[in-house]
């Protein structure tokens, strides 16, 4: 699998751990040599906002949005795209008292884990999910 990184926002990112969290997660998630791609968009409020209506109808501003495209095995395909925004990122990054780099890496690994099919909604799929997280935020 690869990862494209694209800003849409001025942010610094970190590339290193962003790269090798996706290695450990794709290792885990996925059979070896697929070779489809997930772009990683770091996005603003407003585009957030839009991709939210548009697609879930939730008129509202959220962290991070998934968006599963291809199927994994598609050869040169994009098996998805994770949006974050920036700017929610910074507020919940100085609410959780971490740093914005912390947060980013948190809402990419959520985004990784929604790509490949792991949620929320209910009590247990919560948990799984959050100790899904853990084990990979633990290994950066």
């Amino acid at each position: 699998m690869k990862i494209n990184l694209i800003k849409e926002t001025k942010v610094r990112i970190p590339v290193t751990q962003i790269k090798k969290m996706f290695e450990i997660i794709s290792e885990e998630e996925t059979e070896p040599g697929s070779k489809s791609t997930v772009n990683l968009i770091f996005s603003t409020a407003g585009t957030i906002k839009k991709l939210n209506s548009k697609y879930r109808q939730k008129d509202k501003v959220t962290d991070v949005l998934t968006f599963n495209i291809d199927e994994i095995s598609e050869e040169d395909g994009i098996f998805g795209e994770i949006y974050i925004s920036v700017s929610t990122a910074k507020d919940q990054a100085a609410s959780y008292g971490a740093s914005l780099s912390e947060e980013i890496l948190r809402l990419f690994c959520h985004g990784m884990l929604h790509l490949f099919g792991y949620d929320h909604m209910n009590k247990k799929e919560e948990k799984t999910m959050k100790e899904k997280e853990e084990l990979f935020l633990a290994g950066i």
